[in-house]
This record gives C-alpha cells, structure tokens and sequence, in this order.
C-alpha cells in the first residue's frame, strides 16, 4: 500500500487502464475459449456419431469388405464373381477398429483424425486441449457382432456384448488454447478493447492528468515566491466554468492576487517607515 501511495497521479492512472486491458484481455480470451471448446465438443460428436453409424450400417453386410486393405488389418477372407466380367476376385473384411484408418487412406491431409485405440478405456466422453491439439474421446462400447466375430476368430482377445473395448478419438491439430485468438472474431475484440482503452487513457491523460501537473507546478512556483505566474484563467469566474480543474485555478488564481495585494502592501508600509 505504501508503495502505491508513492506512486504519482499519471502512475496510478496508467496502472488502473494496465490492469483494466488485462482483466479486458482475460475475459476475451476465456469467452474465445470456451466458444472453441463448444464447436469442437460439437464437431467431434458429429464426427463420432457418423463412424458408430457407418459401422452400424456394415453389420448387415457382415462387415466392411474390401478388394484391398490398404495395409489395414483384415480378420475374414471370401472369393467372389464379379458381375461387371465375371471376373474372381478376393475379398477382405477389415477389423472394425482400423476402419478409421482405413477412410483416412483415401483423404488428403486434414486437419482432423479420427482413430480408435482399443488401449485406452474410458467409462464417459471426455475432452481436452492436448499438444496444440482438441482431443475428443468416446467409449467403444461392444456388440453382439463384436462378440460373435471375435469367438469366430482364433487368438482373437474375449469380449463380453455391453462393455468398453477402448475408445473413438477424434483430433482436430493446430488447436491448442494459445491459437484460440488467431483468425477468430474474438480477435477484433481484443483490438476494439486495446484501441479503446489506450484512447480513454490518452483522454485522461490529456483531459485531467496534464492540466493537474501543469497547475501543480505553477502553483510550485508561487510557494517559492513567484506570484507573477500566468494560471491562465484571467477574467474567469466559477459560474463560467464546470470543469473542476479550472474551478480550482480560478481558486488559486484569486489567491495568487490576494497574495500579490498583501505583497505590495507591505512594500507600501516599509517604503514609509
């Protein structure tokens, strides 16, 4: 608190607006966050709910097949004729959790992936900003086609129809929280409250700092005996003015002339004795 009142007029001022864009600036950039987060949060559910549908969509069909993997996991192989030349072709039904990879073979670099990872187990939705990235996850829960195929399936790891195998993971990069202002209207809010607060201070400063230090130091000037100082304010009464500060030089002003009277008059008294 000392420290503070140490301080000057224009300190404490330039300190108040600091401390105002600061708050200003916190504001912005928690709202910026928080309307991020929702239309991630909101993307990534979307996205989410399209693969469960697509995978819900493959059951009938035993499966997604394949004439090529692509380097994906298959768990099934058929032979099939072609209708088109009769040609025989091999057929490959991929494991459900490398589907995700597998749509991502045929996409040109995006900024959003989506995998699953069967390591990770989560009993809810959970999100965060992770690594300059937005990472959604979902439990997988099992089916009964999870169940069947796995029992179908030699080695394959048990499962049991309404438990979590892992989790869906959708990630947006290039979305960490210090890239939340980038190219957003949040943006031009930081800007309007900067612009803002550096004109009210250069108001403050020019309005009420400036005439408050210009007076302090005339009025300086006439306690060390200078009572011919000009305060400005000659043939101004406080009914002319509503500015305080020119109300308080008129004040001085009458007293600066009170002070110069008195001066004369005692000139007057020693001259005739």
């Amino acid at each position: 608190m000392k420290k503070i009142q140490r301080l000057s007029l224009a300190d404490k001022v330039a300190l108040f607006f600091l401390l105002v864009l600061a708050f200003g600036a916190v504001g912005i950039y928690h709202s910026a966050k928080q309307t991020q987060e929702k239309e991630l949060l909101e993307s990534a559910r979307g996205i989410a709910d399209l693969l469960e549908n697509f995978l819900a969509a493959t059951e009938s069909f035993g499966g997604l097949w394949v004439t090529k993997t692509q380097g994906i996991k298959a768990v099934a192989k058929a032979s099939g004729v072609t209708e088109e030349n009769g040609d025989e072709v091999d057929f490959f039904r991929l494991h459900d959790p490398e589907i995700a990879n597998y749509m991502t073979t045929f996409s040109k670099p995006s900024q959003v992936k989506v995998s699953f990872d069967l390591r990770t187990f989560a009993s809810e939705e959970k999100w965060a900003f992770k690594d300059k990235s937005f990472q959604y996850e979902r439990p997988v829960v099992v089916k009964k086609s999870c169940v069947s195929c796995h029992e179908a399936t030699k080695g394959a790891p048990f499962l049991r129809q309404g438990e979590t195998a892992g989790v869906i993971r959708v990630t947006f990069l290039e979305k960490s929280l210090l890239s939340l202002l980038g190219g957003s209207v949040s943006l031009g809010g930081a800007l309007a409250l900067f612009i803002i607060t550096i004109f009210l201070y250069g108001l403050v400063k020019f309005e009420l700092l400036t005439p408050l230090t210009n007076l302090s130091q005339k009025v300086r000037e006439m306690s060390l005996g200078n009572l011919d100082i000009d305060l400005g304010v000659a043939n101004l009464s406080e009914e002319q003015t509503r500015d305080e500060i020119t109300k308080l030089a008129i004040s001085i002003e009458r007293l600066r002339k009170s002070q110069k009277t008195m001066e004369k008059m005692l000139d007057d008294d020693s001259l005739v004795l």
